[in-house]
């Protein structure tokens, strides 16, 4: 997770300044089964809005991927606030909330055909 502080061009920066969480999590290969996709949590209590786009980055396999949200730190009262989709090689989805309800937001990924490996490249955002 890395907070940033943007500050237009020419304000004062006082009452100005937007804060976003950005998660850049490195690529990862997808399994048959789901699983999160490391560094893709955002914790979105300080935060009103949360996106995600994810790029398959593999030349031939789709992939899964669904957006969860929890209440819980350790997603185990989890539920799926995007329902699954493919993603075709090479292609790009995104999930996008304007009022985030939950404290936590995950990505998971997993292969659409069995040991078909997809690669996964999350990258997401919270904001004020």
């Amino acid at each position: 997770m890395t907070i940033t502080t943007i500050v237009p061009a020419g304000a004062s920066g006082i009452g100005s300044a937007s804060v976003i969480d950005l998660v850049n999590p490195a690529a990862q290969n997808t399994t048959d089964t789901y699983a999160a996709v490391t560094g893709s949590t955002i914790d979105a209590r300080a935060f009103r809005s949360v996106s995600y786009t994810i790029v398959n980055s593999a030349v031939a396999n789709a992939i899964h991927w669904k957006v969860q949200g929890a209440n819980v730190s350790d997603y185990s009262d989890a539920v799926d606030v995007k329902a699954e989709a493919s993603v075709a090689a090479a292609g790009i989805d995104s999930y996008a909330v304007a009022q985030a309800p939950y404290s936590y937001y995950r990505v998971v990924v997993k292969s659409a055909g069995a040991g078909n490996v997809g690669i996964a490249n999350v990258h997401g955002v919270a904001k004020q």
